[in-house]
């Protein structure tokens, strides 16, 4: 079979021009030496240079006028030129061809049996490069079955020496699929980033049937969107038939990968960031299985701050109790947190964070848990925001505080001068209540405590 292939190869290098042109009737795609009557026509196509130049100087020389020129158009094809000023001198065996407002056009006997030959020699050319051609594809094709069967098999090794060498040079190891619904995946690395990043910090994972959703929050410019996607690229990677960059992995085997990270608009069919967002998300939502991995990236950013927590909090919750995908939520809604008590196969996850009155330390190491603030302002200072635009964003977070804080507190009190038959149940169950640590979750259990207890 290999021996087909080269008799296969060595036709092709013989036949065809390394540099021949797109189109298979432009007469120039067959190499010199290959057939002899196309060598006879292109010899004469070359030659043609040489004796328009020539048979000009014989016609200058004869005639003795020094502007004397043979031209070429596609409407009059070859001409001679003269000037008006030297029609005196033209011979009696000129032809005349056209008047023009400076010059006359001629031909001759000799000009017109050359411009024959010529054409003729590119069109049988062109003829001739076709044929030649078409018995080359011909017995390209006779051979089909071994050169598809022969190019599956290098493309095949290719691959696999392609996965061999960077997973020796880049120290990765065998996965290893398991059955059941898990994945679990130790001290791995993002296979790109840490060619360029040496010190890149390894961090694990672990999703099985008790923890299929992690909820991971963090501060801005860590890096989430590294931890997503590198998840995807060794489930992906395994999957492939690859070694991963990661100690140990224990791999689910994986139907789909859906990605919702970055944001981008499609203007030229009138859809805003968020209209694209929210495809995307449907898109997942209507194909992702139980068999599915999914990594989400702050879902909701392009709207409201409620509207958008909303939506998250839908869209999460749809995924958790009817989906069941393997699924990385990454979020800077914090209010979710406390929303996710109600998800039993959920888990929160955070990055840890050094932080003292003068510096801010990105650890890149996941941990167990939640983080409440994304360290915006923060982010804001290392970009050298102006210190007069932190100040006011720190004011407007005050007021809304203090804001958020008084509702809260009146709701509370209209509550209790609602029912005065129970006050002092009431008050004995409010004294116990610290209002300054309440979450919106300790909120709505509180006001459910309320309501049992003016209800009695």
């Amino acid at each position: 079979m290999l021996q087909e292939v080269r008799d296969l190869i060595t036709l092709l290098e013989k036949s065809l021009k390394e540099d021949g042109e797109n189109t298979i009737t432009s007469w120039n795609i067959i190499a010199d030496g290959y057939s002899d009557s196309i060598d006879t026509y292109r010899q004469t196509i070359r030659d043609s240079h040489n004796w328009l130049s020539e048979y000009q100087s014989e016609l200058s020389r004869t005639t003795e006028i020094p502007k004397l020129r043979i031209k070429f158009t596609n409407v009059s094809w070859y001409f001679i030129e003269i000037s008006k000023s030297s029609v005196s001198g033209v011979p009696g065996d000129f032809v005349h061809k056209q008047t023009l407002v400076n010059a006359v056009r001629y031909t001759t006997t000799k000009l017109e049996s050359f411009q024959k030959s010529l054409f003729e020699a590119q069109n049988h050319m062109s003829e001739e490069e076709y044929k030649v051609f078409q018995d080359i594809r011909c017995k390209v094709l006779d051979r089909y079955l071994d050169l598809k069967s022969t190019s599956q098999k290098i493309s095949y090794i290719d691959v696999i020496q392609s996965f061999s060498y960077g997973a020796y040079i880049n120290n990765y190891n065998r996965p290893e699929f398991v059955s059941g619904a898990g994945i679990s995946i130790e001290w791995w690395r993002h296979p790109v980033i840490e060619q360029i990043e040496k010190d890149f910090i390894k961090n694990s994972v672990s999703l099985g049937r008790d923890s299929k959703v992690h909820i991971i929050t963090w501060p801005n410019m860590w890096g989430k969107s590294t931890f997503l996607r590198q998840n995807a690229l060794i489930i992906l990677l395994a999957h492939l038939g690859a070694f991963v960059p990661a100690d140990t992995a224990k791999i689910w085997v994986i139907d789909k990968i859906f990605s919702r990270v970055g944001a981008h608009d499609n203007l030229f069919l009138w859809k805003s960031t968020f209209m694209v967002e929210m495809e995307e998300v449907s898109y997942i939502l209507n194909n992702a299985t139980r068999e599915s991995f999914i990594i989400i990236d702050e879902i909701g950013r392009g709207t409201s701050t409620y509207d958008g927590m909303s939506l998250a909090w839908g869209i999460l919750r749809y995924i958790h109790d009817i989906l069941g995908s393997k699924t990385l939520f990454a979020t800077h809604y914090h209010e979710i947190i406390d929303e996710s008590s109600l998800l039993k196969k959920a888990e929160n996850y955070s990055v840890a964070v050094g932080e003292n009155e003068q510096n801010l330390v990105f650890l890149r190491k996941i941990i167990p848990g939640w983080i409440k603030k994304s360290y915006g302002l923060e982010v804001a200072k290392i970009a050298w925001i102006q210190k007069w635009i932190i100040s006011e964003a720190k004011q407007m977070i005050s007021r809304h505080k203090i804001s958020s804080l008084s509702a809260q507190q009146m709701s509370i009190s209209e509550l209790v001068e609602s029912d005065v038959s129970q006050k002092s149940e009431l008050e004995m169950y409010l004294e116990s209540i610290d209002i300054t640590t309440l979450t919106p979750l300790d909120s709505l259990n509180c006001l459910a405590e309320i309501k049992k207890l003016s209800e009695k």
